[in-house]
């Protein structure tokens, strides 16, 4: 079946129907990965300012002590700041408009940092170094569109979900016809973003004598398709969804329900888990995490 998306408001009428269920995507990521395969090895430590605007986070660990707002005293990379790791851009869940940082994850690690009497700070993180970046201490936690997956599940401690994806197909919109299902893209390039659930399904459903390409994030994969290099992209539905409200020239032809649920994730055994799971609750209680929703997906969450 296939999804033209003209504008915004087109796209709750597919997401309402379809999100049953990262990548950076990666709902992502429900296949598993290697430790290696989880990230880019960015840290962040410099302190300095980076492209976005956002001020990287010292990698010293430091006992913050502060309570916030859910009651709940954190410790945290540096002093006084949640440090979140984020491969950015993927739209809508990070990217930068206008100078600034924004996006569903964003806004959501903003408010949740409130909670906690904290103030969020980002580190761009390529997505297949993120998990290794958190380790190592370059970050507290990983907001960036990640599905919880077992596999990943082994290295870090997952929050509560916050958001169900699937995956899809985006075409050109001059070849919607062509490749209207992934089976017909036999002999075709598909491309995917590397460590991702996208990249998991695609190797594990793609049709014989396809070529599945990888790409370090969801920018390279629209270029990669606009430029011709490739002939779909199977990544998370809100993400590909998204990009064909702001862009005509691409639609969604397909999606494939495969349950994925994104979650923010923390070190292992990390005192923060709970913390975060009370302020998460407290955004839901509040209403914040609604508003947000609507305001990224044009429809309230069910």
């Amino acid at each position: 079946m296939t999804f033209r998306l003209r504008g915004l408001l087109a796209l709750p009428a597919v997401l309402a129907v379809l999100l049953a269920g990262c990548g950076n995507g990666s709902g992502d990521s429900t296949a598993p990965e290697s430790p290696a395969a989880d990230e880019t090895g960015a840290t962040g430590e410099t302190g300095e300012t980076d492209a976005t605007g956002e001020t990287e986070a010292s990698g010293t660990p430091d006992a913050t002590g502060e309570t916030g707002e859910t009651g709940a005293a954190v410790d945290t990379v540096a002093e006084g700041t949640l440090t979140v790791c984020s491969d950015i851009p993927y739209a809508p869940f990070e990217f930068e408009e206008g100078g600034a940082l924004t996006g569903f994850d964003i806004e959501l690690m903003r408010g949740m940092a409130e909670q906690l009497g904290l103030e969020a700070e980002f580190v761009d993180t390529d997505f297949d170094g993120i998990i290794p970046s958190l380790l190592a201490g370059g970050c507290d936690a990983i907001a960036s569109a990640m599905t919880i997956t077992d596999e990943r599940a082994e290295q870090v401690d997952f929050s509560e979900p916050y958001f169900d994806a699937d995956q899809s197909l985006l075409v050109s919109a001059d070849d919607e016809e062509t490749y209207a299902t992934l089976d017909a893209l036999e002999g075709a390039i598909i491309g995917v973003q590397a460590s991702t659930t996208g990249e998991a399904y695609a190797t594990e459903n793609t049709p014989e004598g396809a070529t599945i390409q990888s790409f370090p994030d969801a920018d390279s994969l629209f270029l990669a398709l606009e430029g011709g290099q490739i002939d779909a992209i199977l990544q998370d539905l809100p993400v590909n969804g998204y990009r064909a409200t702001q862009d005509d020239s691409v639609v969604v032809t397909e999606t494939f329900e495969t349950g994925e649920q994104y979650g923010f994730a923390m070190a292992k055994d990390s005192p923060l888990v709970e913390p975060v799971n009370e302020a998460l609750a407290a955004l839901r209680e509040d209403g914040t995490y609604d508003e947000q929703y609507e305001t990224w997906f044009g429809v309230a969450p069910e």
